[in-house]
């Protein structure tokens, strides 16, 4: 397993357990949509699993970074979350 395979896996597991949702981890397709007809997830949702990644990951996300783009799917959050734990590493 890849780095970013680890990232997703780990973001999909943070995902079911903020969205306090009955779903396999691994049922989470890479190209899932967060918001809408994706995961259902809202705003206050994108906040606790912020929290939840920066403690998880042991990164920050600034306010700056809090963007609409940053939660259209799991790849872009995934992909987020990837650079900013090989930022802080070096």
């Amino acid at each position: 397993m890849d780095e970013t395979e680890r990232v997703a896996t780990r973001v999909k597991i943070l995902l079911v357990q903020v969205l306090q949702i009955d779903i396999d981890p691994e049922d989470i397709a890479d190209d899932e949509p967060l918001f809408g007809d994706g995961l259902a997830a809202d705003s206050m949702v994108a906040l606790e699993l912020v929290a939840a990644i920066e403690e998880a990951f042991g990164i920050e996300v600034t306010d700056d970074e809090l963007r609409v783009e940053l939660f259209e799917s799991l790849r872009g959050l995934v992909e987020y979350v990837e650079g900013k734990t090989l930022s802080a590493s070096c």
